[in-house]
């Protein structure tokens, strides 16, 4: 896996409910778009707002949607029993990629993070990519991701969203450096472009729900070594990452930006979440003419 990949929004009703045909409809448009993986069950999603039933079943329909790109499933949980269960589960229903953040809430050592990871890595055979969201969870250090995939084949890579180069740069270079196959893939937009040129695999980036195009803009001219072109995509992708700044959550970023731009997805979030106001909503309409037009 390699590229683009998309970390989907969970759309909702205004009860609450998963809308279904709005996901069904997301899905379908993000393939035509021609992203290189869908991701369910992200931090966009709001998968701790889920319940154990409801993300089986939206990883059971994703496998249904999801059939010309790679398919990764969010199986993250602060019970390591409940993510062995999660990503059985993916791995049952032909997911490619069990998506696993550190456990939240309890504050962990490196050696508890590492036993828990391990416990996963050796009741599954899914292809695990490791989260590493400081903001959210518990940290990954560098060491911490190496030792894990120079004992663990079955962990395939590492999803970065976290606001250092360096970092990123260490991971690509020490663990990549040492384990070929190991895949560094950034979460943040405006690192995207930085991470493929130190060596990285690609993004997982919560914009491309609504602005797939400008992301596989960007991959494309890197690839074909258009680089002008790259720079200037990767300009817009940082301005437009300041999306992230006018709102209080991802969710509500992202589905404020989708409402704007005319997708079917409503702006209802799941509590404790809480959807931006009028206010907010101009600000990222502001900034959707800017980058977008």
């Amino acid at each position: 896996m390699r590229g683009v990949t998309v970390p989907l929004v969970t759309p909702f009703n205004e009860d609450y409910s998963i809308d279904v045909p709005a996901l069904e409809e997301h899905v379908e448009y993000l393939q035509k778009a021609g992203v290189h993986g869908i991701f369910i069950n992200a931090t966009t999603g709001e998968f701790t707002s889920l319940s154990t039933e409801e993300r089986k079943f939206l990883a059971e329909k994703g496998r249904e949607l999801v059939t010309s790109t790679f398919y990764l499933v969010g199986t993250a949980s602060s019970n390591t029993f409940e993510v062995i269960e999660l990503t059985k589960h993916a791995q049952d229903i032909g997911a490619d990629y069990a998506v696993i953040a550190p456990p939240y809430y309890c504050s962990l050592s490196e050696e508890a993070l590492f036993k828990h990871y391990s416990m996963v890595a050796e009741k599954t055979d899914i292809p695990i990519i490791l989260y590493n969201i400081p903001s959210c969870a518990n940290p990954l250090s560098v060491p911490l991701i190496k030792r894990l995939a120079l004992e663990y084949s079955n962990i395939a890579g590492v999803k970065e969203t976290i606001d250092s180069v360096n970092h990123i740069r260490d991971v690509i270079l020490e663990v990549k450096g040492e384990r070929k196959d190991f895949k560094v893939f950034t979460g943040l937009d405006q690192h995207f472009l930085n991470t493929l040129i130190l060596g990285g695999d690609g993004g997982i980036m919560a914009c491309a729900n609504f602005a797939p195009e400008i992301h596989l803009a960007v991959w494309k001219a890197f690839q074909e070594k258009r680089f002008e072109e790259a720079f200037e995509g990767a300009r817009r992708l940082a301005k437009l990452s300041k999306v992230y700044d006018l709102a209080s959550s991802f969710g509500s970023a992202i589905k404020l930006a989708m409402s704007l731009r005319g997708f079917s997805i409503k702006p209802v979030l799941r509590p404790p979440y809480t959807m931006d106001g009028e206010a907010v909503r101009e600000k990222i309409k502001e900034l959707l003419n800017e980058v977008l037009g």
